[in-house]
């Protein structure tokens, strides 16, 4: 679950490059919400210990996709292990695995493949910078109410649930808005109305335009530019806390998936996350800090996390009779380690087959290889295939899709049986579609099927519930 990744700095822009010499600017919405600083009440809120001033705004705000009876609880991170280092030469990512202890969250029922949110929050350095441009630092802990404008004319304007009815600003700026979201042009056109150098205005303005599609493209959708990017780039731009809460969508927890069997322990779990080391995410930079904190003080941190409701991509007792044909990329191994973890734990029952075809960068970056050999040395794994990126060997293949038509026959042959099921654990962006185009080219080839015929039998394993995705973008 990965978003655009950012291989250059924001001050890079040269904005006059990106400015139009004429164009009508997107009309800014007007602002509907204003900041009251109460002068009676204190606020209880201590941002050092709060964990998510999102908790706070009662049972109107959902968190997405959570368990019935299930809210964001404390669990403690128990343990930190680096499976894979930064190398920076194959610009390989750090990964890093958690084990949570989840006796907060009670007898938890879940499988392998399941998946639990995790409760983020923006870093206390960024937040105190866009505090100090909001010139709010003084204010920061101020208690505050987010209310509707007396001049507000839309009838439908609300205060955004996931506002604390009392709060503050640095609580609004670190738990509950995302601060790199990718910015509309509504609120491009709003935020060039609070700049005051000329430069930096028109090229807020422009972007927001019409005529500016072009260099919104380039730089907002495919560069990724950010509300924080263009604060940088705009020194002069000063907008209003109201105009964030206004603009800026809720700060969403993250999915990650669950790495090992439950019957391994009923009060743990661990989860794999991997962090960029330019421009890392908002979760990953939150998890690393925790990480940081657990290794220098030798004893558990806090994490708010919830269960996430569960679909069909996970490994239960049912699988254990039937075949698997597992696809990973990188860290898209996550929950495969704990399908084979469960399957190992209940060896005795199961029947089927399970072949795995796994892709990395390099051999280093591969998650648990040594342990996926033993698995495959114990009949665990029935097939397992190895690719790398990186690799220097020509004759060798670098990718799972050239991994799968090197195999087409064998690998159609067991998809073609009723057991089977099939798992693909991939980037949606661009990865898990080529996975699904080398296996149309397999089943054309193997089955002498038009694309159209195999698009078709494709689909039709979707819908009878043997191809089954766990995709992020």
């Amino acid at each position: 679950m990965v978003g655009v990744e950012q291989l250059y700095s924001p001050l890079d822009v040269e904005i006059d490059k990106h400015t139009l010499t004429e164009y009508v600017p997107a009309k800014p919405l007007e602002s509907n919400l204003e900041v009251v600083f109460s002068v009676t009440e204190k606020t209880s809120i201590t941002p050092q210990l709060d964990p998510c001033g999102q908790l706070s705004c009662g049972s109107a705000l959902k968190f997405p996709f959570a368990r019935a009876d299930y809210t964001p609880m404390v669990v403690l991170i128990s343990d930190a292990k680096v499976l894979v280092a930064a190398d920076a030469t194959t610009e390989t990512k750090r990964v890093v695995e958690l084990t949570l202890d989840i006796a907060s969250l009670g007898e938890l029922d879940y499988e392998p493949g399941d998946t639990v949110a995790i409760l983020p929050s923006n870093s206390p350095q960024v937040v105190a910078q866009v505090l100090q441009r909001l010139n709010l630092t003084q204010q920061a802990d101020s208690a505050c109410h987010v209310n509707l404008a007396l001049n507000c004319a839309k009838k439908s304007a609300k205060v955004p649930a996931h506002i604390p009815a009392l709060t503050t600003p640095r609580e609004i700026l670190t738990y509950c808005v995302s601060l790199r979201s990718v910015p509309q042009k509504q609120f491009l056109s709003a935020l060039a109305s609070y700049t005051s150098e000329l430069k930096e205005r028109s090229f807020l303005a422009s972007l927001s335009s019409k005529q500016g599609v072009a260099h919104y493209q380039t730089l907002i959708l495919e560069r990724g530019l950010c509300f924080l990017d263009l604060l940088e780039l705009c020194a002069s731009c000063q907008p209003t806390l109201a105009l964030l809460v206004e603009h800026l969508p809720r700060l969403l927890p993250r999915p990650y998936s669950i790495a090992n069997s439950p019957l391994e322990s009923a009060h743990q779990l661990r989860i794999v996350y991997s962090i960029r080391a330019h421009n890392p995410g908002v979760t990953t930079s939150m998890l690393e800090a925790k990480v940081e904190q657990y290794l220098l003080q030798q004893k558990p941190v806090q994490l708010y996390v919830y269960p996430r409701m569960p679909n069909a991509f996970r490994y239960t007792d049912r699988e254990l009779t039937s075949n698997q044909i597992l696809i990973a990329v990188g860290t898209g191994l996550a929950p495969f380690l704990g399908f084979l973890e469960h399957k190992q734990l209940r060896q005795q029952h199961a029947t089927g087959q399970t072949w795995l075809y796994a892709g990395a960068k390099t051999p280093q970056a591969m998650l648990k290889q040594e342990q996926l050999v033993i698995w495959q040395e114990n009949s665990i794994l029935q097939h397992l295939r190895l690719c790398y990126s990186r690799s220097s060997v020509a004759e060798q293949p670098k990718y799972v899709q050239q991994l799968l038509q090197q195999d087409a026959e064998q690998l159609v042959e067991l998809l073609q049986q009723p057991t089977t099921i099939l798992y693909v654990c991939a980037d949606g962006a661009k990865i898990s579609k080529s996975i699904e185009d080398s296996l149309r080219c397999c089943l054309q080839q193997v089955l002498s099927l038009d694309e159209t015929q195999a698009t078709h039998h494709l689909k039709e394993l979707r819908t009878q519930g043997k191809y089954r995705e766990d995709i992020w973008l």
